[in-house]
């Protein structure tokens, strides 16, 4: 009986055509986006340090927000467990909701406390993103999964700037109660369009024992296999992270930027580049291999990043490299997730566990490149931050390069020679 549940064709193929329109996704991504965005990209710790909390201890508050987004793989088996993956999505929309509204008017009274209401309000935003990945593999086609990325990012870039920049502007001008209610209502009303899918019925019930197992074997044939190590290896390469996007506001005053400037292109100016960016990125042809489709989006960073570090130090300068390189990293965003979907392939018994693992993969890079970056700053000077970005930019290239002389390799050998025993 288990092994006739872990080789059920139904859940071993993506479906055959779309069951929900791509671009529905856009608001269904937003409660994770716009609560993502007002936890960890400025607003809050803006409003922490306004309530008299220290710098330090801004920094050490955010630092812990950022925990569950890289510990999320540990909870998100959730998603595809006991009821629907929209239901899940519903779930963890209202707990991100309430936390919020909660921990923004205990900001006035507890700042720590409120702390701790976003953090856990964090781990609901989270099983947002793994619920709403399962649902893209559940739903939509091969063919199509560019085109939701494009949308998916887009509202996750574009929607993770405006939607977050609308409740701090409110939280300057209106009372506690009011703008926490308003903040919560922006979180839940576009996550409520998530009823309006048909989500496919579990083909099956196995038995505890058997879920597992079939688990297991997806996992083993989504990271496990040379077939998808490629995948996985460009996931975790610096190519596409983005690390500059959080260091380009550092270096403004080098460039002789102003204050008003930095908060427009780096706001919610930048978020909008970014969102034209990502439906920029859905116009990838779908023939196009998914590998070589991130590598070479992850190149076109390197155009702004080598600009910027080389180009005289002018306020012009910045502005176009900047506007430039936040295009290019929302169309690389939009690349990457379709290659993490590629991956992903069917949603089987672990879409939702899957879809988080690979985006946590593609998560590293920030980390490592941003003290990569920090670094060589540190030894050659501000412009070190975006030649190093250029450089990294370019990294997937001979990977893809050694990739296809393998491939072009194997297929020319003889049939016999290729079936020989070992």
């Amino acid at each position: 009986m288990a092994r006739a549940v872990e080789l059920d064709p139904q859940l071993d193929r993506p479906p055959a055509r779309n069951l929900a329109v791509p671009h529905r996704f856009l608001w269904i991504v937003l409660p994770y986006a716009i609560y993502m965005g007002f936890t960890t990209n400025g607003g809050a710790s803006y409003l922490l340090r306004q309530v008299g909390m220290p710098a330090d201890q801004v920094a050490n508050a955010i630092a812990l927000l950022g925990i569950p987004s890289s510990l999320y793989f540990l909870w998100s088996p959730l998603a595809d467990l006991w009821m629907p993956r929209r239901w899940w999505h519903m779930l963890a929309t209202f707990g991100s909701a309430g936390s919020l509204a909660l921990g923004s008017l205990l900001l006035y009274r507890n700042a720590q406390a409120a702390v701790w209401l976003f953090f856990f309000g964090m781990v609901f935003c989270m099983l947002i993103s793994s619920a709403y990945g399962g649902l893209i593999s559940a739903m939509i086609a091969p063919e199509s999964r560019t085109r939701t990325a494009a949308w998916a990012q887009a509202s996750n870039l574009g929607g993770g700037a405006i939607g977050p920049g609308v409740i701090l502007y409110l939280a300057l001008h209106w009372k506690a109660p009011a703008w926490a209610s308003v903040a919560a209502l922006l979180v839940i009303l576009p996550g409520l369009t998530v009823l309006l899918l048909k989500e496919p019925l579990r083909q099956s019930k196995p038995s505890f024992g058997a879920h597992w197992r079939a688990v297991g074997r997806e996992l083993r044939l989504t990271c496990l296999t040379p077939k998808n190590a490629l995948g996985l290896i460009l996931l975790l390469a610096p190519p596409g992270a983005g690390a500059l996007i959080g260091l380009l506001p550092a270096i403004a005053t080098d460039y002789g930027v102003s204050g008003a400037s930095v908060v427009w292109i780096n706001g919610i100016g930048g978020g909008l580049l970014m969102a034209f960016g990502c439906l920029a990125g859905g116009w990838v042809p779908t023939k196009l291999d998914r590998k070589i489709a991130y590598a070479l989006a992850g190149a076109l960073n390197a155009g702004p990043a080598f600009f910027l570090a080389f180009a005289p130090p002018t306020h012009d300068v910045y502005m176009i490299g900047t506007v430039v390189y936040l295009f290019t990293i929302g169309f690389t965003s939009t690349v990457c997730m379709g290659l993490v979907l590629d991956v992903v392939g069917a949603v089987g018994h672990s879409g939702s566990l899957r879809y988080s693992i690979l985006m946590s993969c593609s998560y590293v890079p920030i980390a490592y490149m941003s003290w990569l970056e920090g670094r060589a700053a540190h030894h050659w000077g501000f412009r070190a931050f975006p030649a190093a970005e250029a450089i990294s930019s370019l990294a997937d290239l001979p990977l893809i390069a050694v990739w296809l002389w393998w491939r072009h390799s194997r297929s020319a050998m003889p049939r016999g020679y290729k079936s020989a025993p070992r």
